[in-house]
């Protein structure tokens, strides 16, 4: 594996074209919008790439390289890499590959890509006012900062190249309970127009329509700006998959992920 330097991301650009998962990932990455890395077989090979963003990975590349995807799935199981991955095969190639290979504790799961409808959502749409003492805002680096430091969601604020970039380009909206966040729906990924959601509501606070406010919300502000949302979720995950049903997306294909998580 021979990793790239950031100024050289743009050479990989063509391997976006047909791929069959993980576009928003690669996109992503390849943009600067996230603090990802990339890396080929070897030097200056660009046949093949694997692409990594705070645990999320592609593999792209039109023909399968056996043994580059098993040096990709040994790099993201050292002990000093993470805790958890979930790779997106870029073709339906790579799945026979990285089947074969068995890594243990890697699980094949289904995901779900959809499409946002419009007048549907329009159709669709409800306003139900929030719970007693919460409220809705912003959600600006100030309080993604708050999220890492505090440990609540570290996740969200690894995912941008910086607080700032996120404010200046991003979209997000969270539930305040107090001042602790409840609920927030922001962009995960950005590749071109479209920004992909990451959605979560805390223990204590689900089931009281949080998410569906925060979520409406950022839709709203992609509209207004000229973005599309973009939605996908695991398969067995009914909240997200009812969720995006009733805000207006549509689910459009299946695909296969590879998961692992260091804790289960």
């Amino acid at each position: 594996m021979h990793e790239l330097n950031a100024e050289d991301f743009h050479l990989l650009t063509p391997l976006l074209d047909g791929l069959h998962a993980g576009t928003e990932i690669m996109g992503a990455v390849l943009s600067g919008h996230t603090r990802g890395r990339i890396f080929v077989p070897k030097d200056g090979d660009l046949r093949a790439a694997f692409v990594y963003d705070n645990g999320f990975c592609v593999l792209a590349g039109e023909r399968p390289d056996t043994p580059f995807a098993t040096a990709c799935l040994d790099w993201l199981q050292a002990p000093a890499q993470q805790d958890f991955f979930i790779l997106y095969p870029g073709h339906a190639a790579w799945e026979q590959v990285l089947d074969q290979r068995q890594a243990q504790g890697v699980q094949k799961l289904q995901r779900v890509a959809f499409s946002y409808d419009r007048s549907r959502f329009a159709a669709q749409r409800t306003e139900q006012p929030l719970p007693p003492g919460h409220r809705l805002v912003p959600l600006d680096a100030q309080l993604l900062r708050h999220l890492a430091d505090g440990g609540q969601y570290p996740f969200a604020s690894g995912m941008w190249a910086s607080d700032a970039q996120f404010e200046r380009d991003g979209v997000g909206f969270c539930v305040l309970h107090e001042r602790r966040v409840a609920s927030l729906c922001y962009s995960v990924f950005v590749k071109g127009a479209r920004h992909d959601i990451d959605i979560c509501t805390f223990d204590g606070y689900r089931r009281l329509g949080l998410a569906r406010a925060a979520a409406t919300a950022f839709i709203d502000a992609c509209l207004r700006r000229g973005l599309e949302p973009g939605w996908d979720c695991f398969k067995g995950n009914r909240a997200s998959y009812e969720l995006a049903q009733a805000l207006g997306f549509k689910p459009v294909h299946e695909f296969a992920v590879y998961s692992w998580n260091l804790s289960s």
